[in-house]
């Protein structure tokens, strides 16, 4: 074990089977991938300006979100999109025998149980396709569109993130 291992290990702690973690949860579940992620289209704030740069970063927060929003959210109102949580958190996709979840493993990824945080009927997911487009860290953008004419945009936090590709490709 090297240096940057040991760094890692003591900052993430040890790697855990997403697909047990989630058969313990959900008997029966048949996990084909996962990958970690953040919306593409997160909601930004947190601002730590006072005084009047305080009002400015809280208009500039909303701006950036709207912005954010139109590009990598897509629907009306009600679509499956729309409904998607848009947390800054770092959350697991998993792809499955019934659809696509999202689960929340912590800050590291390890903390166990996760919990759910949402979750989208195999049958309501049209496609997931690579974007073309990196985002910051080069990390790339995965675009998950829906039968009901919606779209959201996920970060793959992983790189290479080719056996998540692989899974997409058999889900």
């Amino acid at each position: 074990m090297g240096f940057l291992d040991k760094v890692k290990a003591a900052f993430t702690g040890p790697d855990i089977d997403i697909a047990e973690e989630i058969a313990k949860i959900e008997p029966g579940h048949q996990v084909i991938g996962h990958a970690r992620v953040v919306a593409s289209a997160f909601e930004r704030g947190g601002g730590v300006a006072s005084g009047p740069n305080k009002l400015l970063g809280k208009a500039v927060e909303a701006a950036s979100t709207a912005v954010s929003g139109a590009r990598h959210v897509g629907g009306d109102d009600g679509t499956v999109a729309r409904d998607l949580p848009r947390a800054a958190d770092l959350h697991v996709l998993v792809l499955s025998d019934r659809g696509l979840s999202l689960w929340d493993f912590g800050m590291t990824g390890t903390s166990t149980p996760p919990d759910h945080v949402a979750s989208v009927p195999r049958a309501s997911v049209a496609s997931i396709a690579d974007t073309g487009k990196k985002a910051q860290g080069g990390v790339t953008v995965a675009r998950i569109s829906f039968t009901d004419g919606s779209f959201f945009d996920y970060r793959i936090m992983e790189k290479p993130d080719t056996a998540f590709w692989e899974a997409v490709g058999r889900f």
